[in-house]
């Protein structure tokens, strides 16, 4: 299963959207970091669940989300990605899809303000 993906069109300068992102991404704990080349939003390292990721690009009001999770080995030894939909790992998955949602709704409201 890939990368969870969602696509926006919010009509706002690129500098917004980035504290928006920021704010958002640092009050769920996250922490910006560049991992295996990518620049992304990680929680957690796999000890009592998977770890998430999310990558948000930008540019001229464009939004590009992508989430996922890796499967664990051994905490910090992450193997294959798994997308947030589905039923298996059901219980790990929907707390992510709901911020990629739940991102994504606040980024279009800032958009109509």
């Amino acid at each position: 299963m890939g990368r969870y993906t969602v696509d926006l069109q919010v009509n706002r300068p690129d500098d917004q959207i980035r504290q928006i992102v920021t704010d958002y991404m640092a009050r769920e704990g996250f922490t910006y970091t560049t991992y295996k080349g990518e620049e992304l939003w990680k929680k957690g390292v796999g000890m009592m669940t998977a770890p998430q990721f999310m990558k948000v690009n930008f540019a001229n009001g464009q939004v590009h989300m992508e989430a996922w999770l890796k499967y664990v080995l051994l905490p910090g030894v992450y193997f294959g990605e798994m997308g947030v939909t589905g039923f298996y790992a059901i219980a790990v998955k929907k707390p992510l899809k709901k911020r990629v949602d739940t991102l994504a709704t606040i980024l279009t409201q800032q958009a109509q303000a």
